[in-house]
């Protein structure tokens, strides 16, 4: 059976944090340990300028969202049947779910339709807003993530701190060996930036990800 995301925190413009809740929810449970392997994906890319259709902001119906970055979660199935299998007839438990707070599609949504209808393939859209995709095992991003949502102050803050969307009610997130390497503040340098020789976890472009969700 799938996990639910109930009662899992929501910020509207903070899809990092929601994530980092949605993960840690998920690794409490043993079932969904044992039946999925867990992960955080962020979507960015080299001009933060990505490209996201089914979007609850989007300004119009069939409109994309043009994101500097997003997040997401995804569950692949720990079955090693499914590992390269073409069977056509899968069960739920052998397939590749992702869950993202900001979709209009369902949550979670199996990955072949979340990709068709978010990510068009890369020759429809120009290159500045083509998605990258940093794939992190959901326990590295428990230990490492750390923000200080300083990224989301507005440009014109002075002392007052206002930011260009309300933070949380919850303390900042600082993971344990994010803080005992010192990083109070490693989001943009460690997972939404693409530079692939740098960070956590592994960058891929649209076909690598499509690729990876299969399992194959």
């Amino acid at each position: 059976m799938l996990p639910k995301p109930l009662d899992s925190p929501y910020t509207s413009c903070y899809c990092e944090e929601n994530v980092y809740f949605l993960v840690h929810r998920f690794m409490e449970q043993a079932q969904v340990k044992a039946t999925w392997d867990i992960f955080t994906v962020i979507i960015s890319n080299v001009t933060k300028t990505v490209a996201l259709w089914s979007q609850l902001k989007a300004p119009a119906a069939n409109t994309a969202v043009i994101w500097d970055y997003h997040a997401v979660l995804v569950l692949r199935s720990r079955s090693e049947s499914h590992r390269g299998s073409l069977n056509t007839t899968l069960s739920i438990e052998e397939e590749t779910w992702i869950y993202d707070f900001d979709s209009i599609l369902e949550m979670p949504s199996r990955w072949e339709e979340y990709v068709e209808k978010t990510f068009p393939p890369d020759s429809d859209i120009p290159p500045q807003y083509r998605s990258l995709f940093r794939v992190i095992s959901g326990e590295e991003y428990l230990r490492y993530f750390a923000s200080d949502r300083s990224h989301m102050l507005s440009p014109a803050a002075d002392s007052s701190n206002e930011y260009i969307s309300p933070p949380p009610i919850y303390p900042i997130i600082c993971g344990p060996l994010a803080a005992a390497h010192g990083f109070t503040n490693n989001l943009m340098t460690h997972f939404v930036s693409m530079e692939s020789s740098k960070g956590y976890g592994t960058v891929m472009d649209r076909e690598t990800f499509v690729s990876w969700c299969s399992q194959a």
